[in-house]
């Protein structure tokens, strides 16, 4: 049974569309699997909460690395600023939340508490994407604006490279991310 995110997954927007062009298909897909992996979460006893803990942290880390690096630098120009330096904001505050996190074991009081605010914030940010940031992104690409299949290879080639990163040394490396004194000037 679906829980309260999973659930969304086959809703509205959420669903992974026939004519979603590959950047948002493959990005909606993700968002599918965060919402299951919180609603696991949810119900996991302590060392099960500790392994989707690391997992949400690893796959976020990843995915707001793509997001940032090469889908809203190209989205910006076209959609404008406000959608973009919104999800940029939002993604720093994942981001704190996230380094929390890896520094715990899962053992500790708050644990818990700091996997459900991360669920919380990290869905409603996805839930806007889905909604808002990707219908008008394909509407850009419909009117031939911008190739969003051609940069759901660039995502999904980056996507590769930062998890074979992962395998290979257990970090990211340097990515292209947004900075927090850039969330400053955008603003």
């Amino acid at each position: 049974m679906a829980g309260k995110y999973a659930a969304r997954n086959t809703e509205g927007r959420h669903v992974v569309a026939q004519d979603d062009p590959l950047a948002i298909s493959l990005l909606k897909e993700e968002h599918h699997v965060f919402r299951t992996l919180f609603d696991e979460a949810e119900t996991a006893g302590e060392a099960r909460l500790a392994q989707i803990a690391g997992e949400l942290c690893m796959r976020l880390a990843v995915h707001m690395a793509i997001e940032e690096e090469i889908l809203y630098p190209a989205l910006k120009p076209i959609i404008g600023d406000d959608e973009v330096n919104e999800g940029i904001v939002e993604h720093q505050s994942g981001k704190r939340i996230v380094a929390e996190l890896e520094q715990l074991d899962g053992t500790e009081e708050l644990f818990a508490a700091k996997v459900h605010v991360l669920g919380e914030e990290t869905v409603h940010h996805i839930d806007e994407e889905d909604e808002d940031l990707f219908e008008d992104a394909k509407a850009a690409h419909e009117r031939g604006e911008i190739d969003l299949n051609a940069l759901g290879e660039t995502l999904r080639t980056r996507q590769a490279q930062l998890y074979d990163e992962i395998e290979a040394t257990g970090e990211t490396g340097k990515t292209r991310e947004a900075q927090p004194d850039e969330v400053e000037k955008a603003g």
